[in-house]
């Protein structure tokens, strides 16, 4: 079936910046050619020279009390003013419209701020609200949907420098699948301590302000944040919205070749211009104007340049800039930045200067602009950036609604072909499935001691609080009399994986650059490549991966956080890039030589389904013939485990069997550790091969609840959930009877477990009592990120075998009419729903169809 793609407009825009605090005082600091990159005040404490273009002016938050600017981080506070920018600037009042808009966030260092105080050794200053409210990664999109009032679903992109670009292409493909009509776009990256010494200790920083492709190589680090309204055309027209522009394609790519350096040969770079050209259906030819990454560093600048002289026959005759020498380097915000710039200048026929340009670099011979503005008529033009670990993302844009030609695509149904996994159970999945089906019993969990150490921090900074009433009032209404010092004792376990020696598993491994949680991710993945019989040769362009994180890698965080004291200025370099969220996708890309699309989420528990939605998409769209999804997740420490308990429940224990999902008798849920991958690809490309297909998927819905401030709202939740499966059964085109087995993904936690049920009763009605309902995350723990994907390997061996498992330990089920499994069942299962929601209050529904 042939579509043709919707066009993708641009109907509001939001700005922050050290150069201005909205979209039109950016406009007039870029036309007066304003440098905000200056010396440092907070960091020339630690480092010598230190420059970098900070956000200092005073800054309002419209709608917000003072108490919630409290309780947030600057990345969610930064997100939600430029997005609040945006959506009135856009005029989309709250309401339907605002109910069916998506948001998309891109940031590198989420979740960090409230914990910075701890880092930096100044106790006094630790805010246990903001921890609990903005404390984790996940959190930021969570908190602006909330605040905005977004319920069309949300995802958090946390591919370091190419965060907001990305974001912006996942906006663009979503408005695709008719799902959302709008979807709201942002960049926030704001500075932090582990931030700038991590790019300091790797000598990338330039102690002048940074001079993109001349003089002095080095970046200049940026902090801000921009938000853009992405709009079908149609839908555009319709309401009447003003027009900025037109996002017209998109691609990412991977270089598969250092954690850091970019592919001296620019084949990444290369790719993906090329595969974005190719998507909008034109050439070369047809792009005015490059706005490039332009870092100023040596290797950057040189890759940039040797890539669009291969992608561009006439680059001598195409102005390309760099818009990093008026704000630094932004990070997860660069992109969205660098692009609203563009669409504030080039329709005055402005061509943004290249600052500070001086003495051009060796094989930097192209034309920068530099320094003045040059005038020139762009009908289109690219916007690239690049990151850590070779992820590269390019954008094609227009200041005018349809100057490229109408592109089409034929689309694609999609199949899985490849499983893959590692759990406690088994560190493959067809031990953990042979484990499963002879019914053996789990062995005890590994116990989770609090050392006597981190016991009496923990104890240190409650006693703090204490002397805080605004903190001992929010303690009070969540957690009542209880009394939290003896959860401090309770024993608990966790579902760890044990015994593992990857060399025995893998064919290139290397242990000195794989952490615990890269090694899990690389095992799956290698297993459903081979189960679905690939092997990546010299085409790796045409597999794609989409990771989805939860916390990601831990380990290797808190080790680079130790060494930042006592001199920040000699931090683990080697740890800096294993830190960031993408570094697990990294691994994974170089070891297997993945190239194709490339993006790692960060929405926290069931990420992963967040990534099969996306890599779907992907396909469907004919982008990719073939994609790795999933997640992965290592064990907590200690100290992180007992902070999450604090904010969910209290509910932790030392016996897998007290993990009782949908019971009235819950007395717990239990961490796991692990990985869950699949291969997806065409159908058509799958029968075509000969594959072995597992199961189709037929449709997905996603919704997000917009109650992270308001969790015992449980009607809104339940509706949440109810619509993400109204809009799966819709696009799989199958009635709620058609449904043969329903497996959710609940911690146990009885408000999840109510939110899965009630929206089981919802969209199924008096069905409900008859479709067959399970849920096996007590098997293997709760793997945060991937435990749907877990659970989706699970349901296709039912599908294969004809026999449901029943759900474990529960006894005393919390519903009567609701048909839970606690008995082996033989039944034919065709359609299986899958469930699945983050802390956040995103929901996920994915339908699979067998193929036997």
């Amino acid at each position: 079936m042939t579509v043709t793609r919707k066009r993708v407009v641009i109907t509001g825009m939001g700005h922050l910046s050290s150069i201005a605090s909205n979209v039109a005082e950016f406009k007039q600091a870029l036309l007066n050619k304003t440098c905000g990159i200056k010396p440092s005040k907070k960091y020339l404490e630690w480092f010598e020279d230190a420059n970098a273009s900070e956000v200092l002016q005073p800054l309002s938050w419209p709608d917000l009390s003072a108490e919630t600017v409290a309780a947030l981080d600057n990345a969610a506070l930064w997100a939600y003013k430029v997005g609040h920018e945006a959506l009135d600037q856009g005029q989309l009042p709250r309401g339907k419209l605002r109910d069916k808009t998506g948001l998309i966030i891109g940031v590198s260092s989420a979740g960090t701020e409230a914990f910075i105080p701890l880092i930096e050794h100044q106790m006094e200053r630790f805010s246990l609200k903001k921890a609990m409210v903005s404390g984790s990664f996940a959190s930021c999109s969570a908190i602006v949907s909330s605040l905005l009032g977004l319920k069309g679903g949300f995802e958090l992109v946390a591919t370091a420098c190419t965060a907001s670009t990305n974001a912006m292409g996942i906006g663009y493909d979503l408005i695709q699948n008719g799902k959302n009509a709008t979807v709201l776009v942002v960049g926030t990256e704001p500075i932090y301590l582990p931030t700038f010494a991590g790019f300091y200790a790797l000598h990338a920083m330039k102690r002048t302000p940074s001079s993109p492709f001349s003089g002095t190589p080095g970046m200049s680090i940026g902090e801000g944040a921009g938000a853009l309204l992405l709009e079908e055309y149609e839908h555009a027209v319709a309401r009447g919205a003003t027009i900025y522009g037109e996002m017209v394609s998109y691609a990412t790519s991977c270089d598969a070749y250092h954690e850091t350096a970019p592919d001296p040969r620019g084949d990444g770079a290369v790719q993906v211009m090329r595969h974005a050209m190719q998507n909008a259906a034109i050439g070369p030819q047809n792009i005015d104007y490059i706005n490039v990454h332009g870092t100023g560093t040596e290797a950057n600048d040189r890759c940039e340049t040797l890539a669009m002289k291969k992608v561009f026959p006439n680059i001598m005759d195409i102005p390309v800039s760099s818009t990093k020498a008026y704000v630094g380097h932004n990070i997860g915000s660069a992109g969205i930045i660098e692009l609203i710039a563009c669409f504030l200048t080039l329709p005055d026929n402005q061509i943004l200067p290249t600052l500070n340009f001086s003495t051009p670099r060796p094989n930097c011979d192209l034309n920068y602009v530099p320094n003045e503005f040059q005038q020139g008529e762009v009908k289109m033009f690219m916007k690239n950036n690049y990151a850590f670990g070779g992820n590269n993302c390019c954008v094609i844009a227009s200041v005018k609604p349809e100057q490229s030609p109408a592109s089409h695509y034929q689309r694609k149904r999609v199949a899985i072909t490849g499983m893959g996994a590692v759990t406690s159970v088994g560190h493959t999945l067809q031990s953990m499935l042979e484990k499963m089906w002879a019914r053996e019993p789990l062995s005890q969990l590994y116990p989770l001691v609090l050392e006597a150490s981190t016991r009496e921090e923990f104890r240190g900074i409650l006693n703090t609080m204490r002397n805080n009433r605004e903190v001992v009032d929010y303690m009070h209404s969540h957690f009542g009399g209880l009394d939290v010092e003896s959860e401090l004792n309770k024993p608990t376990g966790v579902h760890q994986v044990q015994g593992l020696d990857a060399r025995k598993m893998l064919r290139r491994f290397d242990p000195r650059k794989a952490n615990t949680i890269s090694t899990f991710a690389l095992l799956a993945i290698t297993q459903a490549m081979t189960d679905a019989g690939r092997k990546v040769k010299r085409d790796g362009q045409t597999l794609g991966m989409i990771l989805g994180m939860s916390k990601g890698p831990q380990a290797t965080v808190d080790r680079y956080l130790q060494s930042l004291f006592p001199d920040p200025t000699k931090v683990r370099t080697s740890e800096f890039p294993g830190s960031l969220m993408n570094a697990i996708s990294t691994f994974c890309s170089i070891s297997e030589g993945i190239k194709g699309y490339n993006t790692s989420l960060a929405t926290g528990i069931n990420a992963g389904l967040g990534a099969l939605t996306y890599g779907y998409e992907l396909i469907r769209q004919g982008l990719q013939p073939q994609m790795i999804v999933g997640g992965a997740d290592e064990n907590m420490s200690t100290f992180a485990i007992y902070l999450q308990a604090l904010n969910s429940d209290l509910q932790l224990t030392c016996d897998p069997a007290d993990f009782k999902i949908y019971s009235k008798d819950a007395k717990g849920y239990v961490p796991g550790e692990g990985a869950g991958m699949l291969l997806i690809e065409d159908l058509q490309h799958a029968q075509d091969r000969g594959a072995h297909i597992h199961a189709e998927i037929a449709g997905y819905g996603k919704s997000n609840d917009g109650c992270y401030f308001a969790p015992e709202d449980m009607p809104a939740r339940v509706e949440s959930m109810t619509a993400a499966i109204c809009q799966a059964l819709q696009e799989a085109e199958i009635n709620p009877e058609e449904v043969d087995l329903i497996c959710g993904t609940s911690d146990g936690t009885p408000s999840r477990d109510a939110v899965e049920i009630g929206a089981v009763r919802r969209a199924f009605g008096a069905a409900s009592c008859n479709i067959p309902f399970v849920n096996y995350n007590a098997w293997f723990g709760l793997v945060e990120s991937s435990i749907g994907i877990l659970n989706i390997a699970v349901v296709t061996e039912i599908m294969k075998r004809g026999e449901i498992l029943p759900i474990p330990y529960t006894e005393n089920f919390s519903a009567d009419d609701i048909a839970f499994v606690s008995q082996p069942l033989q039944k034919t299962v065709r359609n299986a729903l899958m469930l699945g929601a983050t802390e956040g209050g995103n929901h996920y529904a994915v339908l699979l169809r067998s193929m036997a």
